[in-house]
């Protein structure tokens, strides 16, 4: 969600109302480019959805639909160790913070939370959280755990999208360990200059004081505005943005299946908007996973299109994949042994309603139809895009359900 598009629909009233859902329209942003888009996608469909499975077993489309989105996403490094580090360890109120980094690849290290519960006893269920995208890059892990002190930019965006609650440190309480990176151009891993910075981040930063929100609206608007830089540089050398979150994500069950306080059997994984777009490819994409719950990121792709303003042009995509598969389809690859929570969000302005109702319908039939559908679950709340405490409380019983 660009920041631009943030300020845009936190203002704009229609007949003295705030847009309590999409605007959508037959032409939507793109408009009479829109038509033509819908017609070539209608024209070729998902041929490797669960829809077009035919007479080959489940294991088999599963494999079949894996093998796809691993060749879309594009990137798969050399094995190398784990080298996991730990830089601190502090008490907090009913677990421990572990400020811990770990080897992404031989090339680059990962920066992380490991949360260890004081209650229980191990070896314990798991949990990756997933941070949001949010146009907020200045942090990325910082946005589920509780840090002290903690900057007050930070302190305001957790109470407009996770209801003032860090959600990773609540859970660690429950019980669970629970492990938050920063994905890739999040916090520690944002794009940062360590020579002769650009003329146009001096000056978006000129005079501004790093402790101040001013300081941090500023990098966060420009740190959007060269997303799209950063798609067409990671596309000329044949990458792409969500390959490198993925295979990290993965690495961070790499890591949790390594320890020895850990169940590698009972291991899940959450999170909010492109937290959510990165738990519907765990799911999808990763065996060892057996819960997951996506949070305000479960649409049908083309529907999108018919938003009347720009929503996810600053998304990380595997774009190739679409050809074969919908980003719904990814998710049911892990069933049914992935127990699924999809929470959607009534208000939310960057689907649409019946994108994402045809979402879920979409889920829902695989897993009736593999002979589980106790292990899905769809709810939609009467939210803008946000992950609330009473949210919260119902992902976590979910995770606790299948996974403790």
């Amino acid at each position: 969600m660009t920041r631009t598009l943030f300020l845009l629909i936190s203002t704009y009233l229609i007949a003295g109302q705030l847009w309590a859902q999409a605007v959508v329209t037959r032409e939507g942003v793109l408009g009479s480019l829109t038509p033509i888009i819908d017609s070539i996608q209608r024209e070729r469909g998902y041929t490797l959805d669960y829809e077009h499975k035919g007479n080959v077993s489940t294991e088999a489309w599963r494999q079949r639909g894996r093998d796809a989105v691993e060749k879309a996403l594009s990137y798969e490094p050399e094995p190398t160790p784990l080298d996991v580090r730990v830089e601190r360890t502090e008490k907090r109120s009913g677990y421990e913070l572990r400020t811990i980094s770990f080897a992404g690849s031989k090339d680059y290290r990962i920066p992380a939370f490991l949360l260890v519960p004081d209650t229980g006893k191990p070896p314990y269920p798991a949990v990756v959280g997933f941070h949001d995208h949010g146009g907020y890059f200045y942090f990325g892990k910082e946005k589920l755990v509780e840090v002290s002190p903690e900057h007050v930019s930070l302190t305001a965006f957790k109470k407009t999208y996770y209801g003032g609650r860090s959600w990773a440190s609540e859970l660690a309480r429950r019980g669970f360990v629970v492990l938050v990176i920063d994905a890739f151009y999040w916090g520690e891993r944002r794009l940062q200059y360590t020579g002769d910075a650009p003329a146009a981040w001096l000056k978006a930063t000129q005079g501004l004081n790093p402790a101040s929100p001013e300081y941090v609206d500023a990098a966060n608007h420009y740190l959007e505005a060269m997303t799209g830089e950063l798609n067409t540089q990671l596309s000329f050398h044949g990458i792409n943005w969500i390959g490198i979150v993925n295979r990290d994500d993965r690495r961070s069950v790499d890591v949790l299946a390594s320890l020895p306080f850990v169940d590698a059997k009972r291991i899940g994984c959450a999170g909010l908007s492109g937290g959510g777009f990165r738990a519907t490819y765990m799911a999808g994409m990763e065996p060892r996973i057996r819960a997951a719950v996506v949070i305000g990121w479960m649409s049908t792709l083309p529907s999108i299109g018919h938003i009347a303003y720009p929503t996810h042009s600053d998304m990380y995509d595997a774009h190739g994949l679409h050809a074969f598969l919908d980003h719904p389809d990814v998710a049911t690859l892990g069933a049914p042994q992935v127990a699924l929570f999809v929470q959607d969000c009534g208000r939310d302005r960057l689907f649409t309603q019946q994108g994402m109702a045809d979402a879920v319908a979409k889920i829902r039939d695989v897993y009736a139809n593999e002979g589980h559908p106790e292990r899905f679950r769809a709810q939609t709340y009467d939210v803008p895009h946000s992950f609330n405490t009473a949210m919260q409380e119902d992902a976590f019983t979910w995770l606790e359900k299948w996974l403790k």
